[in-house]
């Protein structure tokens, strides 16, 4: 029974959650430089698309990474069937705008042209440690799906490795 004057007010709390994405870029026509693909994950969600939110990393090779042991290095013409073979292996970039999360075709200052490889919905299993040793990580894109893991190899180079467990 309630008190006369007595007023129960609710209130609702909203929580925002953005989904952090990602994308996977192949970079070619830059003068000078070598085609290779860029994997940009999202670490924030940055007040607007021009905010350097993109964590991003550029594959040593002309292959596309898919953080898998290969057993038929021919076809992936990678060393050896090792998950650090150089298809697995990214040097990190600086941080891109968030607006790459959506841009294709021409790059300003004559760097080239980017194409849309793959784009996903990216959720953290591990909150990114400050000196970025370790980033694990779920993709959920049409080429990379499932559990990946960055792990830094010195130098600014890390390994893009598929983890069978989570």
């Amino acid at each position: 029974m309630a008190t006369p004057g007595l007023l129960v007010c609710y209130v609702l709390r909203f929580t925002f959650y953005v989904r952090m994405r990602f994308v996977l870029l192949h970079h070619t026509g830059w003068p000078g430089r070598a085609e290779h693909f860029d994997l940009m994950l999202q670490m924030e969600a940055g007040e607007d698309d021009s905010a350097p939110v993109l964590k991003t990393f550029a594959s040593l090779t002309d292959a596309p990474p898919d953080g898998r042991s290969h057993s038929d290095t021919r076809a992936r013409g990678a060393a050896s069937g090792d998950p650090n073979s150089e298809t697995n292996l990214l040097r990190l970039l600086d941080d891109h705008r968030r607006a790459y999360l959506t841009l294709e075709g021409p790059l300003s200052g004559n760097r080239g042209q980017v194409a849309r490889v793959d784009e996903g919905a990216l959720e953290w299993l591990d909150a990114p440690d400050a000196a970025l040793q370790h980033l694990r990580f779920k993709l959920d894109g049409k080429r990379l799906k499932g559990a990946y893991r960055l792990r830094h190899m010195g130098g600014g180079i890390y390994s893009f490795e598929r983890l069978k467990r989570v």
